[in-house]
């Protein structure tokens, strides 16, 4: 094992730890699925990884995204892992991301619903695509919601949302993404996004996926009911400075 699978082992080792204590300390008999998120970092990281069993990994933008999974899935074959796509999304590049997503943590319009429709429909028939693509809406916790266009629905909006991903030929509703504000306690905003995934629920059951949680406040996300957290630096360290 050379130095650098060595430290991502044992990084994992950690964060694997501290999702057991914060899933013990919150009474959970279910454990959220670890997402590393590999931005900034060599398609090696990538492989490494998944070499060490995290086999679900997050990109934040389409351009570094692509050509990764695909050095990724040349050296993998069918043990490549499944990519999530977490950062804000332009339309115009829905056509790219389904070809390599599993899925996107990261719709917030309904003009982004329908290219992400259109570019799955055309994958699924191109053969590039196995499964429909799944789709979790990314609601903004901020509480007022400000009009700053930063990515991420207001609460209001995510009910007509779900019902146009439900809707849409080649995509399958997941459930709900977010992130803490930075200035606040994170389990508050994180207990809103509990009680607006519940209401989602209502109306959807099978979109069950909680898409919270980063290295700074996974637990306490797991204690608000995440089954998916997402982890770049407690993982791979310090983010390079982007190429």
């Amino acid at each position: 094992m050379d130095t650098r699978t060595q430290e991502l082992k044992e990084n994992l080792d950690t964060v694997s730890r501290r999702i057991d204590g914060a899933v013990a300390a919150a009474g959970r008999a279910d454990r959220p699925e670890l997402i590393v998120v590999t931005k900034y970092f060599p398609a090696a990281d990538a492989v490494r990884l998944a070499q060490l069993g995290a086999v679900e990994l997050g990109e934040n933008k389409d351009q570094e995204a692509g050509p990764k999974a695909a050095e990724v899935a040349a050296q993998l074959g069918e043990g490549a892992p499944r990519w999530h796509f977490i950062g804000q999304l332009q339309s115009n590049k829905a056509k790219s991301v389904v070809r390599y997503a599993h899925a996107v943590h990261s719709v917030d319009r309904a003009k982004l619903v329908g290219a992400l429709s259109r570019g799955a429909l055309s994958a699924l028939e191109s053969g590039e695509r196995a499964a429909h693509l799944e789709c979790l809406i990314q609601a903004d916790l901020r509480d007022p919601v400000p009009d700053d266009g930063r990515g991420g629905a207001s609460p209001d909006a995510v009910p007509g949302l779900a019902d146009a991903i439900a809707e849409a030929d080649g995509l399958t509703l997941g459930g709900l993404m977010a992130v803490a504000p930075l200035d606040e306690d994170p389990r508050p905003a994180f207990e809103r996004l509990a009680a607006l995934a519940e209401r989602l629920r209502a109306d959807h059951p099978a979109a069950v996926a909680v898409s919270a949680g980063m290295s700074r406040d996974l637990e306490a996300a797991v204690a608000c009911g995440a089954t998916h957290l997402r982890v770049g630096r407690d993982v791979l360290g310090e983010r390079p400075a982007p190429r």
